[in-house]
């Protein structure tokens, strides 16, 4: 990065320091009726139950909300859960197998999804605003709409993607 003139970050952070605070991030969203948990330990963000309480899901590439195949991506076998309320709900937290890292949760041991670190280690981090978020146009959707669903849940405020 120094070859490219990129100044070094202020603060280097790593996903696995934060299992207790992502499934403290896990918890408030089921508390705030945006998330359930299945009989496996497993946590879904529930799109359904967030629509209607006015909020609007896949506002980055809105085009792409019924893709399945995208929706899957990142979700694996969890995808094709049949306790799923919507085969669009993806995966908050995982129930963790044998000899998978994890983290103690009121669910059980298991792991983050893969969209709920970013949003829950941002939190935690900052605080409860975050001015500018950015990323790779390859994750729009549905990483980037999951995590703006997901935080917003996890505030009950709307955010903006203008």
């Amino acid at each position: 990065m120094k070859d490219l003139n990129v100044l070094d970050p202020d603060e280097l952070t790593r996903v696995t320091e934060y299992g207790p605070k992502i499934a403290e991030f896990v918890e408030k969203i089921v508390a705030n009726r945006f998330a359930y948990a299945t009989s496996d330990g497993s946590v879904y963000f529930d799109i359904r139950s967030f629509e209607k309480a006015g909020h609007s899901y896949a506002r980055l590439e809105p085009w792409n909300r019924n893709n399945q195949p995208l929706q899957r991506d990142g979700e694996g076998k969890l995808s094709h859960s049949v306790e799923k309320r919507s085969p669009d709900d993806f995966a908050l937290w995982k129930a963790s197998r044998p000899g998978e890292l994890s983290w103690p949760s009121q669910w059980g041991q298991g792991r983050p999804g893969w969209h709920i670190e970013c949003s829950a280690i941002a939190s935690n981090k900052f605080g409860g605003q975050i001015d500018i978020h950015s990323g790779g146009i390859d994750l729009a959707f549905p990483h980037h709409d999951n995590e703006l669903a997901q935080s917003e849940a996890f505030g009950r405020a709307k955010t903006s993607n203008g």
